[in-house]
């Protein structure tokens, strides 16, 4: 559970609670898709993460793209909001996470040189056809936009 929501549950308590969330999805010209691995995790994932208060969704995505990537987008294009029971985290602790979440194609990418804090972030890009091991949330999203076209 993130710093944001460890705040927000001093407020709220246990329970359930409702996360609008953003993630990027970066294909290459072969259509592979571009997964991460974050430090100490065994599965792979896609640049998500939640809206800050004043930020838009798409805003989001791009921000989460660079964050977890050092990849710039030029452009954010929705390609789904999703939300409903493949969308939802339960903890240990039995609190719930229903997430809301804005599926953005990042389109004209470009690199930093100083990659972000987060650049022990493993990337690789991986055929859709032979997907790794992901989290739960990706593997959802991914299955759900397989039917999705994707066009540079």
């Amino acid at each position: 559970m993130g710093v944001f929501n460890r705040d927000i549950r001093q407020y709220l308590g246990k329970g359930s609670m409702v996360q609008v969330m953003a993630a990027a999805i970066v294909m290459n010209s072969q259509t592979e898709v571009l997964l991460l691995r974050r430090p100490g995790k065994e599965v792979w994932g896609l640049p998500i993460g939640a809206i800050k208060p004043g930020e838009s969704m798409e805003d989001t995505a791009a921000r989460e793209l660079w964050e977890e990537s050092g990849l710039h987008a030029d452009q954010m294009k929705l390609l789904d909001l999703l939300s409903g029971p493949d969308y939802v985290k339960k903890h240990a602790n039995g609190d719930k996470e229903y997430f809301i979440i804005g599926v953005y194609a990042a389109h004209g990418l470009s690199s930093a040189i100083d990659l972000p804090s987060a650049s022990d972030v493993s990337l690789k890009y991986f055929n859709r056809e032979q997907l790794p091991d992901m989290d739960q949330l990706t593997a959802h999203l991914m299955s759900k936009l397989a039917q999705q076209s994707y066009e540079d």
